[in-house]
């Protein structure tokens, strides 16, 4: 069974046709004998009869051209060969071997006929073999470089292209950050500036005091957080955040994250559990940038899933590796959005979830706290809707022998 006979054609031909040398000489038996000599050399030849077949030919492509000078002297032909050499591309200069007489005589008179456009080489008759066979590969060696030229050149147009794409995905990224930011901002200032009103007022029983109280406290607490992601990717841009590493337990860190969340989970209908490792496993890290990376993924976890769903964490050991795994079953990652989901600014897909999006900063904090601390975290999903696994490895401590 064949696997795409067709592609590797037509890349066949193509390949061909940049190698062709295309011969005209005044007499068909002069181009047959240049025609075999070259092709005994393994060089692919096409003889053509006149100057109108030669250039339908160079329209196709050619890596040179061998032409006796009697076949220009027509004015009226010659200018028909010119004309197709000025439209060239402009990083081609089609290599042209004229035979001739005297070259003295024939270094202008060829200009004059064939234009600028022409990388023209005189040879003057009579020829040896050797010379002639040698200057043709010259010519193909010429025109090879000259293919790797306009490949740089498509290549160079394509990154254009490809760089002005990123360049517009990245403003549309941060004005869609700028504006879920102000939102992020003024939805809890606007529960914050209602409940100072109504305390104001002094009309409030002692239980809704209370509540008034808890919730600006919860409202100051959201603004203190998208302060402190913004502060960190500040101090992250400027390579300025600092891990105060020291031995840590991971198994009651992983657990106390559980179980703050837990109460808040449980009051949105999710179900959050926990699976610790029994023994110790110990690291050397920052325990409080250790919080703020569990603090993120599991309030992505929650925030993403939805009423009945559930998310599990756990902790165990794999190899010398302590691995935290965080695994919900709610709105799940594109993989469009799992290829940029650790770069700042990227934020959900949208859907039911839009309105608890974020700014897009929490992913990539902790993709750099990680690594900081020598460790890994990577990103899984089945797909929209079919929920998210964030895994995260971090070395663990190897006590010094004494």
């Amino acid at each position: 069974m064949k696997d795409h006979p067709t592609a590797v054609h037509e890349d066949s031909v193509e390949d061909r046709v940049a190698e062709r040398i295309l011969v005209l000489a005044p007499t068909g038996d002069d181009a047959l004998l240049v025609s075999r000599i070259l092709e005994e050399r393994g060089l692919d030849t096409v003889v053509v009869p006149d100057l109108t077949e030669l250039t339908r030919e160079l329209h196709a492509g050619a890596g040179a051209v061998l032409i006796a000078s009697e076949a220009i002297d027509n004015v009226e032909s010659s200018s028909i060969l010119q004309e197709v050499l000025e439209r060239q591309d402009t990083w081609s200069e089609m290599p042209i071997l004229l035979f001739g007489g005297s070259v003295e005589d024939a270094a202008s008179r060829a200009t004059e006929q064939l234009g600028t456009r022409a990388q023209i080489v005189l040879l003057e008759r009579p020829l040896g073999i050797a010379t002639f066979v040698t200057a043709t590969e010259a010519a193909l060696r010429s025109r090879r470089r000259q293919y790797l030229v306009k490949q740089l050149l498509d290549e160079l147009a394509a990154s254009a292209v490809e760089i002005e794409r990123v360049h517009d995905d990245a403003n549309r990224a941060k004005d869609e950050f700028i504006a879920t930011l102000a939102h992020e901002l003024r939805s809890p200032m606007t529960a914050i500036l209602g409940w100072i009103q109504m305390l104001k007022m002094d009309d409030l029983d002692p239980a809704d005091a209370a509540s008034a109280l808890s919730m600006l406290e919860s409202s100051t607490k959201v603004q203190s957080h998208i302060v402190e992601d913004l502060m960190d990717v500040s101090r992250i841009l400027a390579g300025k955040v600092m891990v105060e590493p020291e031995v840590v337990e991971l198994g009651p860190l992983v657990r106390n994250m559980v179980a703050t969340f837990r109460p808040g989970a449980a009051a949105q209908g999710i179900e959050l559990t926990a699976d610790i490792a029994a023994e110790p496993l110990m690291a050397w890290a920052d325990g409080s940038r250790l919080q703020q990376v569990g603090w993120n993924l599991i309030s992505n976890a929650i925030k993403f899933t939805p009423h009945g769903g559930s998310v599990r964490v756990s902790l165990a050991r794999e190899g010398d590796q302590g691995v935290i795994r965080v695994c919900d079953t709610g709105q799940g990652l594109s993989q469009e959005l799992l290829d940029h989901v650790f770069e700042r600014y990227r934020q959900g897909d949208g859907g039911a979830a839009k309105s608890a999006r974020g700014l897009g900063l929490g992913l990539a904090i902790v993709h750099h706290l990680i690594v900081s601390h020598g460790g890994t975290v990577e990103a899984f999903s089945d797909g929209p809707g079919k929920g998210a696994e964030f895994v995260v490895t971090l070395p663990l401590h190897k006590p010094s022998a004494v």
